[in-house]
């Protein structure tokens, strides 16, 4: 008896330890809003002439006040995240990472601290190797240190790469890195690149179980560049592996598609809102990488578009599912209000990629609907209601070439 006895004990401390390990922060329960510096000024750190693309503390620090001062914060934007060539080419003599001293002569501490000042969050970025993947110092061998580190210096937000390193250490360093980060009990968003590079680089299928229970999201395609073929490419994707990626998207653990790319002047009024469109309705993060003074007014009013952000924030954090047909897909999403317990909300976004018009029949009753009292549609980017439907009743669509239209249907 005792030797049994002590047998369930040791498996008892053994899985205790085991669920130590488990990413348990509590956060992104919705997916994350804000501004990622990568996209746009990329590794910006040829300062001089060329101060538009300069990645530096200037930068980071007009971008909090325009999320404070322009609406965006009220909007739900609130991570500012700096990603690679941030740091000196060195460590100092203590092994700790230090911040560029030219563009960054305060530190990120400071940083930190202005951007707390104004009721956001700050993030940073590293790379799981011993170099980033633009050769600055990687945190290989100071999983611990930088951990604390990144605490120290008031980090929320943890975006960490995936380059140079092997299947087998990408399948041990991000849960190691992830451990090392509960236990310094600074609530950080761990934002990983790892299922991307087992797909992309080691040409192996990523073990989304396991990515779900160590990284609160994570980037599993190419880096999106500035350019509609590139969006494509993205929305294709999310499509085709909809069956691998769902089951593990839900609050606290997100697919990534990587940043939008308005402000840099490569997207028509439409195909932004499809971009937008679809990430909301996949219930992904929002993270926006420009100049912020050069958003159009146009994108502006999208991206403080409530009601496109509430589909995007939905507690529920359902991925919609694609159907395509018609020469265009249809995602639908089931999300709140609900009616009672039993009757959710859906949104409806019929994205149409090609250059050519759709006319369609669409019976939205057919894709989970289930109030017999029908419903109230509404236009999703004019917030106007159109009319009331039945399950039965059929709507014909004109879907432009390069276009959207997203409706949502509350149940009455």
């Amino acid at each position: 008896m005792f030797c049994f006895r002590r047998a369930i004990l040791t498996l008892f401390f053994m899985f205790l330890l085991y669920e130590v390990d488990l990413l348990e922060n509590g956060l992104a329960r919705t997916p994350p809003m804000g501004w990622m510096s990568w996209g746009y000024y990329m590794c910006g750190i040829k300062c001089e002439g060329n101060e538009s693309k300069c990645l530096n503390e200037d930068l980071v620090l007009s971008v909090a006040d325009t999320f404070y001062d322009e609406g965006y914060q009220e909007a739900g934007y609130e991570y500012i995240i700096v990603d690679d060539c941030w740091s000196e080419k060195a460590r100092d003599r203590n092994g700790k990472l230090v911040a560029d001293r030219k563009r960054f002569p305060r530190g990120m501490k400071f940083l930190a601290d202005y951007i707390h000042s104004k009721g956001l969050k700050f993030g940073m970025y590293t790379n799981i190797a011993e170099v980033t993947c633009m050769r600055y110092p990687g945190s290989k061998n100071y999983l611990s240190l930088d951990a604390q580190t990144f605490a120290e210096w008031g980090v929320d937000y943890l975006k960490v790469d995936g380059c140079y390193v092997t299947e087998e250490f990408l399948n041990v360093g991000y849960i190691r890195l992830g451990k090392y980060l509960n236990e310094t009990k600074r609530p950080m968003v761990y934002s990983c690149s790892w299922p991307y590079y087992i797909e992309f680089i080691h040409r192996k299928k990523p073990d989304y179980a396991l990515i779900a229970k160590y990284c609160n999201m994570w980037r599993n395609y190419h880096d999106v560049q500035t350019s509609w073929e590139a969006m494509i490419g993205i929305v294709e994707h999310y499509r085709s592996s909809y069956g691998e990626m769902a089951p593990y998207h839900h609050p606290g653990q997100w697919n990534d598609p990587d940043m939008l790319i308005f402000g840099t002047g490569v997207l028509t009024r439409s195909q932004s809102r499809i971009q937008l469109a679809v990430y909301v309705m996949l219930s992904a993060p929002i993270l926006i990488s420009c100049d912020m003074n050069k958003i159009t007014a146009y994108e502006k009013q999208l991206l403080l578009n409530l009601d496109l952000i509430a589909v995007g924030q939905d507690p529920l954090g359902i991925m919609a599912k694609p159907y395509k047909f018609h020469g265009l897909v249809l995602w639908v999403k089931p999300h709140l209000p609900k009616k009672g317990d039993s009757y959710p909300t859906f949104s409806f976004a019929l994205v149409n990629l090609d250059i050519e018009d759709v006319r369609l029949d669409l019976k939205p009753g057919l894709y989970g609907l289930n109030s017999t009292d029908g419903y109230s549609m509404m236009d999703v980017f004019s917030g106007h209601h159109i009319k009331n439907i039945t399950l039965h009743d059929t709507i014909s669509l004109i879907v432009p070439g390069h276009d959207v239209l997203m409706y949502t249907m509350y149940p009455l």
